[in-house]
């Protein structure tokens, strides 16, 4: 029978370790510290979450369950995120809250489930860059770098949105979805999507609280279909 001690055990796992052993549950979020400045993706928060999706995977291959608050951050660091979840064993579940932005909108696409809370937008741009390097060799491998980087970035929403339910309707290929997303972003800067626009886009795919999505219980039923 649980006692209390089983449940301040749970609780410190929440919110020092950020995850929820007994649900499969993990929480994404900015390294909190006492900085007020919220960092976004940043080598702390990737740390603990590979730490913690590796640890679920390794218990069984249940669903889990991520529940994300996070704006952008550092792009390397975001792309172990999202490598790790696109190759967990488990199947996952991505919960968004808040506003997803930058990094976290990259984040989202690698889950099975993507699935944004009513009043989340999603904030798609190519982020910021700056050369720090003395050598002009230097510099234009990191510009070289960096541009391949953002054709990685546009890659991933193009293979989303390339099957959405707009591309089937515009009837687009694969590259008239990829120049839609590009003249979006070059001409926006920052592309911003309601939840409702993210799953007409197929940048996530539905709403919490719509018909299908209303219960945690649901999603993770959902999910150990697919």
């Amino acid at each position: 029978m649980s006692n209390n001690k089983d449940y301040d055990n749970d609780l410190s796992n929440i919110h020092i370790h950020n995850i929820d052993l007994k649900n499969r549950e993990i929480y994404l979020h900015s390294y909190i510290s006492e900085n007020d400045e919220e960092p976004g993706v940043d080598y702390r928060s990737a740390i603990i979450f590979e730490k913690n999706i590796r640890y679920l995977n390794s218990m069984s291959i249940e669903p889990i369950l991520i529940h994300m608050h996070l704006p952008g951050g550092m792009w390397s660091d975001c792309l172990g995120i999202y490598d790790a979840i696109k190759f967990s064993k488990s199947k996952t579940i991505l919960l968004a809250y808040g506003s997803v932005e930058s990094a976290s909108s990259v984040i989202l696409q690698a889950a099975d489930l993507r699935i944004l809370m009513p009043n989340t937008n999603v904030l798609i741009h190519y982020g910021s860059f700056s050369i720090n390097e003395e050598h002009s060799k230097a510099a234009a491998s990191s510009v070289q770098w960096n541009e391949r980087e953002c054709d990685k970035m546009v890659d991933i929403f193009t293979e989303k949105c390339c099957i959405s339910e707009i591309a089937k309707n515009k009837n687009w290929k694969k590259m008239m979805a990829k120049k839609h997303i590009i003249s979006q972003l070059a001409n926006k800067c920052d592309w911003i999507l309601t939840a409702s626009e993210a799953v007409e886009y197929n940048f996530a795919d539905g709403v919490f609280g719509s018909k299908r999505f209303n219960n945690i219980e649901e999603l993770k039923n959902i999910v150990k279909k697919k």
